[in-house]
């Protein structure tokens, strides 16, 4: 009887365990469904309009903005059939239950392409998911597994059960505002045209990565890697340190330990740090006094890869004045699965023209505003590792 009580309770815990996996791979399946749609629906692809693919370059920034102010669309046609599929697509992405979906009065959904060309962290593979609906989105992870244990003959097993988390993505609003003589809309050239858009584009993007990587998470803005809790990190020195390429060995070895070594694995750091590592010299390392370089200046860039391992990009907005003890000239690096980081949009890009707001009557201007709702988050901290005392210098 007691081995027959045994059994029972070990099948007991076996369904339990078995009705925790199903319920995470449902969620999974979800999840997996819900990408496919938006894959198939073409959101992934960049610009989510039908026919602007192949036409992206006809849409006209002024135009646009000339019939917005005048509400006559007679010489924007092109740009007025823009706007109605995009405004098509937001309504057709339905509504939240508890706050609802409201279309902006006119939307572009071509800005992901830009995004994505000027943007470091999609460059090095950040996972961007267009088209969200809801507040906030939610997506399953698994946060623990099943333990196995020893156990001696007629012993029960320790009951251990599978656990799952979720990550919340919740719209936070970046925006940029320009001023434009009503001389320039008049008498606009392409060229113009195109420096004010990239302008305006390329100040959204930069904000996305800014706030990716170092984000404060108060009040209104994303949470970035560097403030996320529970991130591995590699401290170089007391007082800082050169990077050198055990520490990105090290970096590494972090991501290991974790079993989170897999995926779009890659570096994220200021020029800076690349020039102290090409700089580096056997000597620093060893008593050869040949003067030798370690990666060999005028060759190949796979030289240096070879000894990093992995890719990198390098951005600008990343500081070079940190403090760690008496060193004032620290920066950041990072390495990262970079899929693992999530980039969440709402919609498309909000585009509005006013040529009554403050000054701008009386200056002869039209102000032109853009805004974007997005929002920031890592699936699993330890498929990051930040050194944000390497000097540069």
């Amino acid at each position: 009887m007691e081995v027959q009580k045994i059994l029972e309770t070990q099948k007991t815990m076996l369904e339990s365990i078995g009705a925790s996996l199903e319920t995470i791979l449902t969620e999974q399946r979800k999840l997996e469904e819900r990408l496919k749609e938006l894959e198939n629906r073409g959101i992934n692809a960049g610009i989510s309009v039908p026919g602007l693919e192949d036409e992206a370059k006809k849409f006209s920034f002024f135009k646009a903005v000339k019939a917005i102010i005048t509400n006559d669309w007679s010489n924007a046609g092109f740009e007025k059939e823009v706007f109605q599929e995009s405004r098509k697509r937001a309504m057709s992405v339905g509504s939240d239950t508890s706050m609802g979906y409201f279309v902006p009065n006119e939307i572009l959904a071509g800005y992901i392409e830009l995004l994505r060309a000027e943007s470091v962290v999609s460059k090095m593979g950040a996972t961007v998911l267009t088209g969200l609906q809801g507040v906030p989105v939610q997506i399953p992870k698994q946060t623990g597994g099943a333990t196995a244990y020893w156990v001696g003959e007629n012993e029960a097993i320790t009951e251990s059960a599978l656990t799952a988390g979720q990550v919340n993505l919740t719209p936070k609003k970046v925006g940029a505002l320009v001023k434009l003589s009503n001389e320039l809309l008049k008498y606009s050239n392409p060229s113009v045209e195109q420096l004010i858009r990239n302008d305006l584009f390329t100040t959204i993007a930069l904000a996305i990565d800014y706030a990716a990587l170092r984000g404060s998470g108060t009040e209104h803005t994303p949470r970035g890697i560097a403030n996320v809790p529970g991130i591995n990190t590699v401290a170089i020195g007391t007082n800082g340190g050169a990077p050198t390429f055990d520490v990105l060995y090290d970096m590494q070895y972090e991501l290991q330990v974790d079993n989170a070594f897999r995926g779009k694995l890659a570096y994220i750091f200021h020029p800076a740090v690349r020039r102290r590592l090409v700089k580096q010299k056997v000597a620093q390392f060893t008593t050869d006094t040949s003067g030798e370089y370690i990666v060999q200046p005028m060759v190949s860039e796979q030289a240096l890869l070879s000894w990093m391992g992995f890719p990198y990009a390098m951005t600008t907005q990343l500081p070079i004045n940190l403090t760690k003890g008496s060193a004032s000239n620290c920066t950041e690096i990072y390495f990262a699965n970079w899929a693992e980081l999530l980039i969440g949009m709402w919609g498309g890009i909000e585009l509005k023209a006013s040529q009554e707001t403050s000054t701008a009557f009386e200056s002869d201007q039209t102000w032109i505003r853009i805004l974007q709702e997005i929002d920031i988050q890592v699936r699993h901290p330890e498929s990051f590792c930040l050194v944000n005392d390497a000097t540069i210098a």
